[in-house]
């Protein structure tokens, strides 16, 4: 990843160049992959309940 194209995840996420002090590439990495993540719909959602809690 070039410097600009992680200035403009950057910005799509809403870090400014002041906040960038305070975090780690890695940080500003995952926020920007949760991001990506926020509008997938899963149609299989199974809530796990104490049975399958026991059977883990």
């Amino acid at each position: 990843m070039t410097t600009p194209l992680f200035l403009l995840r950057c910005t799509e996420i809403g870090i400014s160049i002041r906040d960038l002090d305070l975090l780690t590439i890695g940080i500003v990495m995952d926020m920007w992959t949760e991001k990506g993540n926020d509008g997938v719909k899963y149609s299989n959602i199974v809530i796990a309940g104490q049975k399958e809690f026991d059977r883990f």
